[in-house]
């Protein structure tokens, strides 16, 4: 006799009730002083995981409590490490034993990159094929990143005696040394394209139209374009993280559970599509071709 799956509202319905359980349990768990529930500062950095001893304490090393010195690594540097372990694993597995007619798996690949594929082809045409691997991992790591914080997965530590239980991750798009170093990247392609496309000339020519009084304007508009697209994109992410850190502080915890579907889920597509988008932009306009 074949089981019937289990359906996804009877999933969500046993996710909610499990939570409010657990949300009541520590309610008169704490009542009852069993145990502390701090809420953990809503502007701060991320915190330091551990520290990568170095011989000579160079620009970025810290000074150890041994006396040595050491590079911190932070939680975003974790998560992102994280993040592409399972890229690699999950495409790897997705893209093994290719065949002509594709099963579900396969299938749900190549509807992936056929949305990426026609995403890119918008605005390169035929030349979709130089860009298409960038912004397709560009656009997958943004998301998976901004809906980090959207998986409640719990870490534990021991601070001075007690256990401490916090997020495991932290979104790296809520740390603006990750929406820099990316929008740094996009940067370098398309000056790099327009310097291969018209030459050193003819991209200092661009920077000089329409008039040569405009090249100190048209220097700060390229300077510009890092610093709006990295922090729109950090701006978001942080600003979510710490509105729902509010709304847990003024509520319990069932409340504002939903709202993740917003400031996680829904605004974690809108903003990696829109940095996408921007990227993609900036590229098009360093083409030589008018397509």
């Amino acid at each position: 006799m074949s089981r019937k799956p289990v359906s996804f509202k009877v999933f969500v319905g046993i996710a909610i009730v499990a939570t409010i359980i657990v949300n009541v349990i520590l309610k008169v768990a704490a009542k009852a002083n069993a145990i502390q529930i701090l809420t953990p500062p809503l502007v701060e950095g991320p915190k330091v995981v551990f520290f990568i001893p170095t011989p000579h304490k160079f620009s970025f090393a810290m000074d150890l409590a041994n006396g040595g010195y050491g590079i911190p690594v932070t939680i975003t540097v974790v998560t992102t490490w994280v993040l592409i372990a399972l890229f690699f694993l999950v495409f790897n597995w997705g893209l093994r034993n290719l065949e002509m007619v594709p099963g579900k798996r396969q299938a749900f690949f190549e509807t992936l990159y056929d949305v990426y594929d026609g995403l890119v082809d918008q605005l390169f045409g035929k030349r979709k094929g130089e860009f298409v691997v960038y912004i397709s991992a560009l656009i997958s790591f943004i998301f998976i990143s901004n809906i980090t914080s959207f998986f409640p997965i719990p870490g534990f530590s021991m601070v001075d005696g007690q256990l401490v239980i916090s997020p495991l991750f932290r979104s790296p798009s809520a740390d603006i040394n990750t929406t820099l170093g990316l929008a740094l990247i996009t940067t370098f392609m398309f000056v790099y394209i327009a310097i291969v496309e018209k030459g050193v000339k003819g991209y200092v020519g661009d920077l000089c139209q329409p008039t040569p009084v405009m090249l100190p304007m048209n220097i700060i508009g390229e300077l510009a374009k890092p610093t709006n697209i990295s922090m729109r994109l950090f701006g978001n992410a942080f600003a979510g993280m710490v509105i729902m850190g509010l709304l847990y502080m003024a509520a319990p915890a069932v409340v504002p559970a939903p709202l993740h579907l917003y400031f996680d889920l829904f605004q974690g597509v809108v903003q990696s599509f829109v940095f996408t988008m921007l990227t993609m932009v900036y590229i098009q306009g360093s083409l030589a071709t008018e397509e």
